[in-house]
């Protein structure tokens, strides 16, 4: 931070010499005690002692300071019933005693025993009672600057604080005062420049106004600070412009590579394998590169309805139905995929259809055997027929085949017209009934 002056103002008002009040003020003010007091003391003081001031000392009534003067020379009588007659030096000392024994120490400072002591002192620098009178009031008034600091009532501390560094610059309130405030000050602007380090500029302007507003400042101080403020924030602005730089070129780096990675996995068909490295898994990488996911996705999509078909065409039917499942998945047009869906089902069903299965593989409800030809049986001969037929999706067979026999020709129209009376439970395929072909073999042998 760049060095500056003394952030306070305090000092400067060692210098500033205190506003006197004119003896025809004093007169009236101790002519208005007079007349709102008849009554009197035999020494001649007042009774009652002046209330409508405010007080800066502590509430509990407290000795005279004339009692903790020693040697205080007696005061005539005559003198003392008769104010008036009072002047200089004499008439100050008594109208500061009537405001310390009312507790206006310090404020109104116009009316005040400190105005009054610091009236003598100015003419009379040594001035023994005015001066050891006032360390006793100034030692009542450090008091309550001390609960001031404490409540940070700070304008208050700093009020009576000046005031009394007029008589007493030196003194122990006024060093506080000016100790207190200056840490707080630095306290509040170490936070500042904390928050503008961490970006916070919005919350370190309030906590320089918070110590700007505090009393006695000096306004050099704060026009370094702010200068060191806008260094801070321009340092800070610069290496946020680098790091968002550099974070911007590596993303762009990345988003090439990824976008590459994608399209050279789509131009190998490694569209949905190998798990990891295929186009639909990098596409689910997780990133902000919305731009280039949504064309990537149409590319991909594209490439995998051309690839569903094509393996449609080519009978590769659980492929087709892979990569069609992928294309669903990304969103494709719902018309385009239905009718592709469509298409593959049908391939699916004829495909299975068209595939022979097993006795095993079925529920046969009705069964017929072969009547055994009268040539066979004449001749003792014996032999087997495998035939091929279609359940229709009511159970009946229909398009009964001989695919082999043995011998040939002789028991054929045995095994279809056996094979044509069938029945079977109805067979069904991905959710509908289907037509199914079969194949049985019918074995002729006289026992």
């Amino acid at each position: 931070m760049t060095d500056v002056k003394d952030n306070s103002s305090l000092p400067l008002l060692f210098s500033i010499t205190g506003a006197i009040l004119l003896v025809a003020v004093g007169g009236w003010f101790f002519l208005e005690q007079q007349e709102s007091e008849p009554a009197t003391t035999q020494s001649g003081r007042a009774a009652e002692a002046p209330t409508s001031a405010i007080s800066n000392a502590a509430d509990a009534p407290v000795q005279s300071p004339r009692t903790l003067v020693e040697n205080e020379p007696e005061v005539d009588p005559v003198v003392e019933q008769n104010d008036t007659e009072l002047t200089g030096a004499d008439a100050d000392l008594r109208l500061a005693r009537l405001a310390a024994d009312a507790d206006i120490l310090v404020l109104p400072a116009t009316q005040s025993a400190l105005h009054y002591y610091g009236r003598i002192l100015d003419a009379d620098p040594g001035h023994a009672i005015a001066n050891a009178e006032l360390d006793t009031i100034l030692a009542r008034v450090a008091q309550t600057v001390t609960q001031h600091l404490e409540d940070r009532a700070f304008v208050e501390a700093h009020e009576i604080a000046a005031l009394v560094a007029k008589q007493r610059p030196e003194h122990s309130l006024v060093i506080e005062t000016q100790q207190t405030l200056d840490n707080h000050t630095e306290q509040l602007i170490q936070q500042a420049i904390q928050n503008v380090r961490d970006g916070n500029d919005d919350r370190a302007g309030q906590l320089i106004a918070a110590a700007e507003g505090l009393p006695g400042r000096n306004p050099d101080y704060f026009i370094a600070i702010r200068e060191s403020i806008a260094e801070i924030q321009a340092v800070r602005q610069s290496a946020d412009r680098d790091r968002n730089e550099r974070a911007r070129l590596a993303d762009n780096k990345a988003r090439a590579a990824w976008v590459a990675r994608i399209r050279t996995a789509i131009a190998q068909g490694n569209l949905i394998e190998p798990a990891g490295a295929s186009a639909r898994d990098l596409l689910a990488e997780r990133n902000s590169w919305s731009a280039e996911r949504n064309q990537l996705r149409a590319e991909l999509l594209a490439a995998l309805i051309d690839a569903a078909k094509s393996h449609l065409n080519a009978q590769r039917l659980d492929d087709a139905d892979a990569l069609l499942s992928a294309a669903v998945e990304l969103g494709g047009r719902a018309d385009e995929l239905n009718q592709l869906r469509d298409s593959l089902e049908r391939a699916f069903i004829d495909a299975r259809s068209n595939q022979l299965v097993a006795m095993s593989e079925l529920v046969q409800v009705k069964s017929v055997a072969p009547r055994y030809p009268r040539r066979a049986s004449r001749s003792n001969l014996s032999g087997w027929v495998d035939v091929v037929f279609t359940i229709t999706p009511s159970g009946a067979t229909s398009n009964v085949e001989v695919f082999r026999a043995e011998p040939e020709s002789l028991f054929d129209n045995a095994a279809i017209d056996a094979v044509s009376e069938w029945e079977f439970q109805p067979v069904e395929y991905r959710g509908q009934v289907i037509s199914q072909r079969a194949g049985a073999r019918l074995v002729f042998q006289i026992e």
